[in-house]
């Protein structure tokens, strides 16, 4: 069975995102902080803060291997699952990315973790 997402417009156009030195970029949902990635011309979305010490992911990097880097630790975790590199069993929540004529979205799972996102 297909995932079900609710989509969340973050910005109107993709030039419109402010890209750090490591291609790591802060979004709103509601008010609340995501990140966004690139590596290789695609778009990922993944948690604010490092599941292991909380560090915020925005003063990461991404890496040659499609893995953010945590600035704390340097945990990395794998963009398009989240799954910790480093095998210490840390996930890094991630959701997908859309790039559409009118904007850039981020996708919640229904009835996920942010089902409270209207």
């Amino acid at each position: 069975m297909a995932k079900k997402y609710k989509w969340h417009k973050v910005a109107a156009t993709p030039a419109e995102i402010h890209w750090t030195r490591g291609n790591v970029a802060e979004v709103q949902v509601d008010g609340k902080p995501l990140c966004l990635g690139r590596f290789q011309e695609q778009w990922y979305g993944f948690a604010h803060l490092c599941p292991h010490a909380g560090a915020p992911m925005t003063d990461g990097y991404i890496d040659g291997a499609c893995r953010v880097v945590c600035p704390v630790h340097s945990l990395k975790f794998n963009l398009k699952d989240g799954r910790d590199a480093n095998g210490d069993g840390y996930k890094l929540k991630t959701y997908p990315v859309e790039i559409r004529e009118d904007g850039v979205y981020i996708g919640f799972e229904e009835g996920g973790l942010f089902s409270w996102l209207k």
